[in-house]
């Protein structure tokens, strides 16, 4: 095969129809494809489109969208499988014949039965089945448009061949695989392209986009090329790290493409939402407004304005922090109207308010971004924070939490000190902005924990518990108060009831476990990974207290937070380590009211950044 022909083998790129049929492209449309379902509007708002195209006004070439193939080589010859694309290439091919291009057309073939070429039959039915009656009337629609503009007929025709592209797109397949797991593999790629589960990224397509016309000269071109294609690549491998990508997506799981997400958030600074009722919006989008080489040019500088815009905002610590706090929060139940946005919009509308895209009229400085940023932390804040509850909206909770362990980071900090290489002296207000380590605490999932278990119904399960901690802890000293309240149980098993009045049993079992409404309030709650809270299940608090500190031992993420409260930072003069307290929870209680509140303030004050 041509060398200007293998080269769509490597990556996305355009490829004019005149080519297809230059190089007569042997194009099948695989017979688990549902057929041709293209109306009449569809098929004359293709034909007025490209005969009223202009390279002047709208660019060097009209985009048909990918044209996704499998390519299949054998004994010498190329077969070019259409996994996605069928609608706007058999429409290309019905003008092309209507117009008398038709021994030079490049070859298209249904599989299942090659309708096109009954068509010319003299007996051929057009009421057939479904889609050979959209095949005739798109046909019979082509033809009468050619018949009502004869003189225009060139025009059509030259600018389907010389200007009209697909974004040819070749399936990528492994050669040790058999030809069954490559079919499977076509079939799959077809399921995801027609299922909303696009595998072809658009950032393959813009990024063809990008390279199609950079240089007016061979050579230039080339260079120009090279050097974008690996700008590009420099920001995937940077937006795919994991420091970079969980700062700017929280949770969200890292797609095969991350420049993606780059994509969006250039797209939402200029624009509300992405539409969800068109193929590849961005590339659309982005292909449309390209009406020059210059415009491309254009769009490609403020592409890397976005970028490293968005990788300064990493490496400054204090916005690091603030930023990937409001990347990490989940979506509470409640949301005020003023609620900061997630993810790739809230990028978007930092990003628009530090380029000046907004109602000021001067771009703001550090200071009036880390202003703004600020901003959005104090309104993603509940008024009533203290009132959060796990039994009511569970990532309320969660979301407090996390500012919990953020605010201790950026409270008394100075972030003015972040330029500066040499050590500080670890005092108070000299002391850096920490970066709180993101990349790690989204990449396993967390539970919120009750401190302090929950009191069973049943004083039968409360024994169950207690005698499996006995055996589980065998011959290790276990708390005087757990052998007392076991012995009060075992004593009294067959008559639980009797300790209904207990007062001394009433006061033991209320140390040991959250009575009521306490158990699901901020102040017996904290954060545990999945698994560690998995593995300490409903446990005693000593007992959780044990398990966490071999957790950590054994190098587990553990949050600040987390670790304050089992070590009973908060409380003045402990009461010792078996029980989470009354005076324990209000000790945390007002910790967390002081850290946030502390928080809040900073944000509020506009003097500091």
């Amino acid at each position: 095969m041509e060398n200007d022909i293998r080269e769509f083998l490597l990556e996305p790129k355009p490829i004019k129809v005149g080519k297809l049929c230059l190089k007569n492209f042997n194009l099948k449309i695989p017979s688990y494809q549902r057929g041709y379902r293209w109306t009449k509007k569809e098929v004359l708002r293709l034909i007025e489109d490209v005969f009223l195209y202009d390279e002047k006004k709208d660019g060097s070439f009209y985009c048909l969208q990918p044209l996704v193939v499998r390519h299949i080589e054998s004994n010498g010859k190329h077969e070019w499988r259409v996994i996605d694309g069928q609608q706007r290439l058999t429409t290309i091919y019905l003008i092309l014949k209507a117009i008398g291009y038709d021994s030079k057309c490049y070859s298209l073939e249904y599989e299942r039965d090659n309708i096109l070429r009954r068509m010319c039959d003299e007996d051929f039915d057009p009421e057939s089945s479904c889609e050979i009656w959209h095949l005739s009337m798109a046909k019979q629609v082509i033809v009468e448009w050619i018949n009502q503009n004869l003189d225009y007929k060139e025009i059509l025709r030259t600018n389907i061949l010389e200007y009209c592209r697909f974004i040819l797109y070749v399936m990528k397949e492994d050669e040790r695989l058999s030809e069954k797991e490559k079919s499977q593999m076509e079939h799959d790629l077809f399921n995801n392209l027609n299922s909303g589960k696009i595998s072809l990224t658009e950032s393959e397509l813009i990024k063809a986009l990008f390279l199609h016309n950079v240089g007016e000269t061979k050579a230039v071109k080339e260079i120009k090329q090279i050097s974008m294609s690996e700008e590009l690549d420099i920001m995937e491998r940077t937006l795919r790290e994991d420091e970079m990508w969980y700062f700017l997506a929280g949770d969200q799981d890292r797609p095969s493409s991350c420049i993606d997400y780059l994509y969006k958030v250039w797209y939402l600074s200029k624009h509300e939402e992405i539409p969800k009722d068109v193929d590849y919006p961005l590339f659309s989008s982005l292909e449309d407004s390209i009406t020059a080489d210059t415009e491309m040019i254009r769009k490609w500088e403020e592409l890397k304005k976005c970028y490293h815009m968005i990788t300064g905002w990493y490496r400054d610590p204090l916005l690091y922090n603030l930023i990937g706090y409001l990347e990490g929060r989940k979506y509470p139940k409640y949301m005020p109207q003023d609620y900061p946005p997630f993810h790739e919009h809230l990028l978007a509308k930092f990003y628009k308010y530090a380029t000046g895209n907004n109602e000021q009229q001067k771009l703001p400085t550090r200071k009036e971004f880390i202003g703004y940023v600020k901003l959005q932390c104090s309104q993603s804040i509940p008024k009533n924070y203290l009132e959060a509850r796990f039994d009511k909206d569970k990532n309320e909770v969660f979301n407090i939490l996390l500012l919990l362990n953020i605010a201790m980071l950026v409270n008394n900090k100075s972030p003015l000190l972040i330029q500066d290489c040499g050590k500080s002296t670890g005092k108070g207000t000299e002391t850096k902005v920490s970066r709180f380590p993101f990349h790690v605490f989204h990449t396993v999932n967390w539970n919120v924990e009750h401190i302090s278990p929950q009191n069973p119904k049943d004083k039968s399960k409360l024994l169950e518990r207690l005698r499996d901690l006995k055996i589980e802890y065998q011959e290790k000293s276990l708390p005087d108060e757990i052998e007392k309240l076991c012995k009060m149980l075992n004593d009294s098993k067959n008559n639980l009831s009797a300790l209904d009045n207990d007062a001394e049993y009433i006061s033991l079992v209320n140390k040991f476990v959250a009575e009521g409404e306490d158990v699901m309030r901020l102040k017996n709650l904290t954060l545990l990974t999945e698994h560690d809270n998995k593995g300490i299940g409903n446990k005693f608090y000593f007992d959780k207290r044990n398990w966490l500190n071999a957790y950590q031992a054994n190098g587990s993420f553990i949050p600040a937070a987390t670790i304050n409260v089992f070590s009973k930072w908060h409380t003045h003069s402990p009461n010792g380590f078996v029980f989470w307290d009354e005076n324990d929870q209000e000790a945390y209680e007002k910790a967390i009211e002081r850290t946030i509140n502390d928080f809040e303030k900073f944000c509020k004050d506009n003097g500091t950044e």
